[in-house]
């Protein structure tokens, strides 16, 4: 299986450190965030890392050429349109969602068994959903009905069998890739280029059945302001070390 990992955007609201670096290179107790993921992907036996940039993309290559010799191969995609939505990134990659991927968004730190529990489920398309976090607007919500994920957006309130944040960590089956592809097309052509690529997932669920599974517990956090790195190193990746026993 290939992984996708999307590192293109501006990180704004990480700023000022976002202006001179990629979000993607924020570091947690010494190691930045991309080499965290190389590290985990190849425990996982993906096959391929395809990474999309944008964004000060030159450091981002110069990072994985310092941390990544000998995990997994490495290939680039350019998206020079990085200013806009996150869908722009996706749908640069949306040829290599064939043969099924794992869609991954660069800027969270997780527990191993989080990314284990996604390339290892069962479904063929589907999510990760912490079933703990509360909707206060800013995290991406996931809503479940019966035994599938039928919604995903900043708020989808409380009417579902079940309802949690995701992690920003989506799976796609080969039998569902061309429909994915297919929808990010669509958004493009009808020039949606400022939404997120969820968008485009809310709408792909709607044609292909979505499973889920849970991670509430295990720690992970996605880093988007100044107060995530600091409960990024002070919070997660303490609990981490100590569920890992190091």
């Amino acid at each position: 299986m290939r992984a996708i990992l999307l590192a293109a955007g501006l990180g704004k609201r990480l700023k000022p450190f976002t202006e001179a670096h990629p979000k993607c290179l924020v570091e947690v107790a010494g190691r930045t965030l991309l080499d965290r993921h190389l590290e985990e992907l190849t425990k996982c036996e993906i096959d391929e890392l395809v990474i999309v940039v944008g964004h000060l993309h030159d450091q981002v290559r110069a990072e994985v050429a310092r941390v990544g010799a000998g995990r997994l191969p490495v290939r680039f995609v350019m998206n020079e349109d990085y200013k806009r939505g996150s869908i722009v990134s996706l749908w640069h990659a949306r040829a290599d969602l064939k043969g099924g991927a794992v869609v991954m968004d660069a800027d969270v730190l997780y527990h191993p068994d989080v990314l284990r529990r996604l390339v290892e489920a069962p479904f063929g398309s589907g999510f990760l959903l912490d079933e703990t976090s509360e909707e206060t607007g800013e995290e991406m919500m996931i809503g479940v009905r019966g035994q599938f994920v039928r919604k995903i957006a900043r708020r989808v309130g409380s009417d579902w069998d079940l309802a949690g944040e995701t992690v920003g960590f989506f799976k796609v089956g080969d039998a569902d890739s061309e429909i994915l592809k297919a929808t990010l097309e669509d958004f493009v052509a009808r020039g949606e280029l400022d939404c997120e690529y969820e968008a485009a997932l809310d709408q792909f669920m709607q044609q292909r059945p979505c499973g889920y599974v849970k991670v509430g517990d295990l720690p992970w956090t996605e880093i988007d302001f100044d107060v995530d790195v600091d409960k990024a190193r002070d919070v997660i990746h303490p609990r981490i070390q100590q569920m890992l026993g190091a």
